[in-house]
């Protein structure tokens, strides 16, 4: 019986990547491109300005 890495380097590496690109693509299409809300959309503009936000107390 091998060892999980001995299987795993014994794989090419096309097949290494494999189940990652899976997990990173149903990470990314779980993802929404855009926030929600307009309030994160400000605090990323701050964000790139330099600036950082304000905490707000709720």
């Amino acid at each position: 019986m091998q060892s999980p890495e001995q299987r795993y380097l014994s794989q090419p590496v096309g097949q290494q990547l494999l189940g990652h690109f899976a997990a990173r693509d149903t990470v990314r299409h779980a993802t929404p491109l855009v926030p929600l809300r307009l309030r994160d959309i400000g605090r990323f503009l701050l964000a790139l300005g330099g600036r950082t936000p304000r905490r707000s107390h709720c």
